[in-house]
């Protein structure tokens, strides 16, 4: 058991090399990146029961040097759910993007793209698991580099475009987390977090180097909110998001922004400390950020006619729920944000795929108006968008719903549960006309599925809706779990 998170992340290093060399072999790519994207799943599956009946963390042991010099992994049941959540998340959304791989790469780059969306899986993996901050430097820049990949291989303009948008201020951020590493090696000699935990939290003891920690602390929430899409740093998301193809817009939406989240939240609790956070007064401006972006992203989402664009510019409004959450500072509210970030990883793919079969059926406009009837023309696209939209705006019995209510029960302000309120009911103004123009009477009536994909597109669609109700349903065992997880983090 304790050999799984390495395994998992050896298997991701080597099936995106071997796929990169199968040039014209595009469909036995596909086999390989799903038999990987599968294999992650159930072995990360496997480590749950492990760790929710045994408790505690493992810390594995890379090579034959340890602590300070050699490199860890560390990890307990909030990994493994993450684990888990991710790898599920990118299997499924690859199958329901596959009509859009097909129609939006070249043949003979696809082999390319497989290689991309693996070494994203690996970068994912190696965030969550890492126990070395500069480890993490080097997976950010992986993520990065395959994340600014799947947006161009669609190669017109407007993606082009947004690539280059993306990857400017990706480098930039990045360039700021490593400003940031060297602080902390300079202050502590340490890059291994239990060592530079103990390092800094005897400095914040002791009173030194003040100003260095508040700058180190700074420059890394500024650069894991630039590439988490914090507002007001979300500005390159709507046009990576809503230019890519549907299978690179839902991983990038569901779970890409999400392991920086992570990588930010092990930082807060696990190298500076939650108190010394608190005390800096960076927990106050991150739940002000958040708020902010609950609002203004659901006001943005309201004005855009491109269907996309709409729900990219939605994830910045659901980002701004996770932010909130952890801007609260109590392992409640911690775990709260854990599972609203769990919900919206199998919700925003389900919208964007669903948004794919729309355009599909609308004669592949992005433009809500031209989308009146695609609902009857593809009724799993239809089905799949009412679904994600009762999720987002919070009926009950669906996974919005749940994580709206135990954030509001852990919000510990006046503030927040307003600000939830007001955003939901700004998510059904927008969400609730394009469900209802998708299911009036159209032109035509003739059911179309993507074409040569058909089962696989109702497969991926009906396992999204199928988790969704369960997480609204059955969500507080997840709750639960992250609950004693974060406890643990």
């Amino acid at each position: 058991m304790n050999n799984i998170p390495f395994i998992t992340i050896l298997l991701a290093m080597i099936g995106s090399v071997v796929t990169l060399l199968l040039n014209r072999k595009q469909k036995l790519a596909y086999i390989i990146t799903q038999l990987i994207m599968a294999a992650v799943a159930v072995l990360s599956f496997l480590l749950i029961p492990y760790f929710s009946t045994g408790g505690g963390t493992t810390t594995y042991l890379l090579g034959h040097f340890p602590s300070p010099w050699g490199n860890e992994l560390r990890f307990g049941l909030m990994e493994s759910v993450l684990a888990f959540v991710f790898s599920t998340v990118l299997f499924l959304s690859i199958i329901g993007g596959k009509s859009g791989i097909r129609d939006d790469v070249q043949s003979c780059k696809q082999h390319c793209y497989y290689s991309l969306l693996l070494l994203l899986l690996l970068s994912l993996l190696a965030l969550i698991y890492t126990n070395d901050i500069f480890t993490a430097y080097v997976f950010i820049e992986i993520n990065t580099v395959a994340s600014c990949g799947i947006v161009m291989v669609k190669e017109s303009g407007e993606t082009l475009k947004a690539t280059i948008k993306y990857l400017i201020m990706s480098l930039l951020a990045s360039g700021l987390f490593l400003i940031s590493i060297a602080l902390l090696y300079a202050i502590t000699g340490h890059l291994l977090i239990p060592a530079l935990s103990e390092a800094v939290s005897g400095l914040v003891v002791s009173g030194t180097y003040h100003w260095p920690l508040l700058a180190a602390a700074i420059l890394m929430t500024v650069s894991l909110g630039v590439k988490s899409a914090m507002f007001p740093f979300h500005v390159w998301l709507p046009d990576a998001h809503g230019t890519a193809t549907t299978a690179s817009s839902s991983i990038l939406s569901g779970v890409v922004v999400k392991g920086y989240i992570v990588l930010l939240v092990k930082i807060y609790y696990r190298v500076f400390g939650i108190e010394t956070i608190r005390s800096m007064g960076i927990l106050n401006i991150v739940f002000v950020l958040g708020i902010a972006g609950m609002i203004i992203g659901s006001i943005m989402a309201m004005k855009e006619k491109n269907l996309k664009r709409m729900i990219a510019y939605s994830s910045v409004a659901q980002i701004g729920y996770i932010y909130a959450g952890i801007g609260v500072g109590t392992w409640a509210a911690l775990a709260a944000a854990f599972f609203h970030m769990i919900v919206h990883a199998f919700t925003k793919p389900l919208l964007f795929s669903s948004a794919g079969g729309l355009i599909e059926a609308s004669g592949h406009s992005k433009l809500i108006s031209d989308m009146t009837g695609a609902g009857r023309r593809n009724k799993w696209a239809g089905i799949g968008f009412i679904i994600g939209t009762c999720s987002m705006i919070g009926v009950p019995f669906f996974g919005g719903f749940t994580s709206k209510v135990y954030l509001a029960m852990n919000s510990q302000g006046f503030i927040f549960l307003v600000a939830l309120a007001l955003s939901s009911c700004l998510n059904a103004l927008y969400y609730l006309p394009v469900a209802l123009r998708i299911f009036s009477k159209g032109e035509s009536e003739d059911i179309l599925e993507p074409a040569g994909n058909a089962s696989n597109y109702a497969l991926s669609i009906g396992c999204f809706s199928a988790i969704n109700i369960a997480l609204g349903v059955g969500g507080f065992i997840v709750f639960n779990m992250l609950t004693k997880g974060v406890e643990i983090l």
